[in-house]
């Protein structure tokens, strides 16, 4: 009997040693599933900071800042252009051409604004109607005679002729999908349906966005991203560098040593499909002469500002569009006149001053530039001296809105800088551009010839032709001048260590989006 109970003692003994260890095992287990809880949450709660180099001057998306609207990550349109510049599924998950001016698009299901609110036919509708009310480019770039929400997720869309470019179109930030009652209402922000949604917007200063926990598509990683507003390179290169921003847009080509050489920095540059350009106002006094535009055109010294000024950051330019885009290769001719014979035919002789004189004035003129990309105040110095060296005076002035400078005072020449094919397509760039009645077209350009070619372009759907008519388009507009084309340069980003998913990218509106992170 005393054997057998101690048989029984020993054996529970045991498993109370086994229980009390089972019990170990299930503490430390669950304290590690706890440490992963807190990892993940506090990977889930992760922040970042970023430098933009252009400030909205408010979120409304169908006006002129669309497009920091789209780069802050809060919207979304129907259509995307993938890196190769293809349209591809956004909020619209298939489309189909019913005939030359009809088409019909399927919507994607589940997709909420920020306020929750259900996105349909309806509200699709309304925003593009809006955004064509209100945006004279949208109007332009549609061309839409009606739309009718077929049912909650088809939406026709009817143009007024064949539109061929439509699909790409409907890629461009003014093109933008949101709750059109929330966009007056002063105690909330437009409501979008993209990862990000808006926290807090102080003009002129930031932009917090939030991640949108219902988005319809792959969750934003980052919990929340703080864009700053900083026009000045010299101010955004302070700030990634004492740890204010963990990336930066738009470097100036001058600060890519200085980053290069800190291991906490990398610099990322991508071929850009942007064309830094010098425009004439086609109406100035001294440039509706396409003598004198001749001139200036032939003493921009290109391959000095490449080398010079852009660092090697870019590549010469004598056309619209860059030559890496199959409708890009135009060939270069050179003048065959002088600037003595071009500018003696216009009546101007020099002074004893070696300056060039009509009629008792001295050629003088003033050239416009801003501060959002500063290698263009540099190339309008080296074009001042250029210029100055021939005789001929230029005044360089800086102004902080360039848009809307051109748009409402006289001016004479000005630095700028466009995405000319952002809808990976010629025809976005050279209707907005270059048609006479567009009110983009900032050069006061006027050409029947071209207004002919581009809308055979806006109806030619082969694509080989559409690419040769693009190019003979480009021609003709490089016979007339109304822009010197300068330098297709290279995007410049740059980041702090640590910061992942933030890339330089031909597109410039995706700037932030879902996939961003902090290691």
């Amino acid at each position: 009997m005393l054997k057998n109970w101690n048989r029984k003692r020993n054996l529970g003994l045991w498993m109370v040693l086994a229980l009390c260890f089972l019990a170990l095992i299930g503490c430390a287990g669950n304290d590690e599933t706890s440490t992963d809880k807190g990892t993940n949450e506090e990977d889930s709660n992760q922040k970042a900071t970023l430098a933009f180099s252009w400030s909205p001057a408010s979120l409304d998306p169908h006006g002129s800042d669309s497009w920091e609207v789209m780069r802050s990550g809060t919207a979304e349109t129907l259509i995307k252009l993938n890196e190769e510049l293809e349209p591809t599924t956004w909020l619209a998950k298939s489309w189909k051409q019913e005939n030359d001016t009809t088409w019909l698009f399927q919507l994607q299901k589940n997709v909420s604004f920020h306020n929750g609110k259900v996105m349909d036919a309806t509200s699709v509708k309304d925003s593009l109607q809006r955004s064509i009310d209100k945006n004279p480019k949208a109007k332009d770039l549609l061309q839409i005679k009606s739309m009718e929400a077929v049912s909650d997720t088809e939406l026709k869309i009817e143009t007024t002729q064949p539109n061929a470019a439509l699909i790409a179109h409907l890629a461009d930030p003014a093109t933008i999908i949101v709750d059109v009652a929330t966009i007056n209402d002063k105690d909330s922000y437009p409501a979008f349906t993209g990862a990000f949604k808006i926290k807090q917007f102080n003009q002129d200063q930031s932009l917090i966005v939030e991640r949108y926990e219902d988005y319809w598509g792959e969750k934003a990683l980052l919990s929340e991203v703080t864009i700053k507003f900083i026009s000045d390179a010299n101010t955004r290169l302070m700030a990634l560098q004492s740890g204010d921003v963990d990336g930066a847009t738009d470097i100036s080509v001058d600060h890519i040593d200085v980053l290069e050489k800190n291991k906490k920095f990398e610099v990322l540059t991508a071929t850009s499909l942007r064309t830094h350009m010098l425009m004439y106002n086609m109406e100035s006094s001294l440039f509706k002469e396409l003598a004198l535009r001749k001139v200036v055109d032939m003493l921009i010294p290109r391959e000095e500002i490449v080398n010079s000024v852009m660092k090697g950051q870019g590549s010469v330019a004598h056309s619209t569009f860059s030559p890496v885009l199959p409708f890009g290769k135009v060939e270069n001719k050179e003048e065959t006149e002088s600037v003595n014979q071009l500018m003696q035919q216009e009546g101007w002789k020099k002074n004893s001053e070696g300056m060039w004189e009509k009629e008792g004035k001295t050629f003088e003129a003033t050239l416009l530039t801003f501060p959002q990309r500063p290698e263009l105040t540099v190339m309008a110095e080296v074009i001042q001296n250029k210029l100055l060296a021939e005789g001929m005076k230029i005044n360089i002035r800086q102004v902080e809105s360039i848009d809307d400078t051109l748009a409402n005072e006289d001016w004479d020449l000005s630095m700028y800088s466009m995405l000319t094919a952002h809808t990976g397509d010629p025809q976005y760039f050279l209707e907005i551009f270059y048609q006479s009645n567009s009110e983009s077209n900032v050069s006061k350009y006027v050409s029947l010839s071209v207004d002919k070619m581009i809308n055979q372009l806006s109806q030619t759907t082969d694509l080989e032709k559409r690419n040769q008519l693009a190019i003979q388009i480009q021609e003709e507009i490089n016979k007339d001048i109304p822009q010197s084309f300068i330098v297709f340069p290279n995007t410049v980003f740059a980041v702090r260590d640590g910061l992942k998913g933030f890339v330089a990218h031909p597109i410039e509106y995706y700037y932030n989006h879902s996939q961003i992170d902090v290691e």
